[in-house]
């Protein structure tokens, strides 16, 4: 493989820092930065228990870049709680901005026992109205999809929902397409070839056991049954220029341990993206 195509892939790969869930924040910015890693993504339980303002000081010292900040939103249906949500993400704008990040991910929360169709609703219109502002901050405000074994944090379980609120949004918006979460989907290479240039904000990666019961129970790249080539191909092909986040969070990957898991994960990348 020519070295200057592993260096072109290399940088544009990001570590999920949640998947180094027995490290510290600190501890994640240490070792990435020894092991020779370029970015981290942060997740919002990590970032939030270490303290935004001590983070944003620690990450902007470090070499890393920062490519991604999951999840935030959760707008709920109530008056209160949709104001809550939309304040959240506006804080979570501001703090990836002094990062100089790419791409905030919006979850929608669960429905609260109201119909999909209101809860969509009041979601769709938070989410065009926070789009402008995260725009202006020069951020690319991601809709969240999650698999629908959580509808505690999501109703959003299906790439044709997001894409739906998105186009609603106007050109600015977009997804994220996770492995996981859209990986088992019909007609997936299609969509992904569709909205790759312009809807697809940022890439999650992992693979996907033959049989899980669990969201957090997922493969090592290349160890699963995604057809993980096929899925790059029509990634980079439709014109994804992208943000390729690592985000392999199981119980064999605690297991094996972090660094070796990082190091495979990179050479697997390498692999797939070259």
């Amino acid at each position: 493989m020519p070295a200057a195509a592993a260096e072109r892939a290399l940088a544009r790969l990001t570590i999920g820092h949640y998947m180094l869930r027995r490290w510290s924040l600190e501890e994640d910015v240490r070792h990435l930065e020894r092991l020779g890693f370029r970015s981290i993504s942060l997740a919002s339980t990590k970032f939030d228990a270490y303290g935004p303002a001590r983070a944003i000081r620690l990450l902007r010292a470090s070499s890393l870049r920062v490519a991604h900040l999951g999840s935030y939103g959760r707008f709920g249906t109530e008056r209160q709680t949709i104001r809550r949500g939309i304040d959240l993400v506006r804080r979570a704008i501001e703090h990836l901005h002094q990062l100089d990040g790419d791409a905030l991910f919006v979850l929608s929360g669960g429905r609260e026992g109201t119909s999909w169709e209101r809860a969509a609703g009041v979601y769709r219109d938070a989410y065009a109205a926070l789009l402008p502002e995260a725009t202006a901050a020069g951020i690319r405000l991601a809709i969240e999809v999650i698999h629908p074994l959580r509808q505690d944090i999501s109703f959003i379980n299906m790439l044709v929902d997001a894409r739906e609120i998105a186009r609603a949004a106007g050109r600015r918006g977009g997804y994220v397409l996770d492995f996981f979460h859209s990986g088992w989907e019909r007609r997936l290479l299609d969509t992904i070839r569709r909205d790759a240039r312009r809807r697809i904000h940022a890439v999650q990666m992992c693979d996907y056991k033959r049989v899980t019961m669990r969201t957090m129970d997922r493969a090592l790249l290349g160890k699963g049954i995604l057809p993980l080539p096929a899925i790059f191909r029509a990634l980079e092909q439709g014109g994804y220029r992208g943000w390729y986040e690592a985000e392999i969070i199981s119980d064999d990957l605690e297991a094996m341990g972090y660094e070796r898991a990082l190091r495979q994960t990179r050479a697997a990348f390498v692999r797939l993206l070259t």
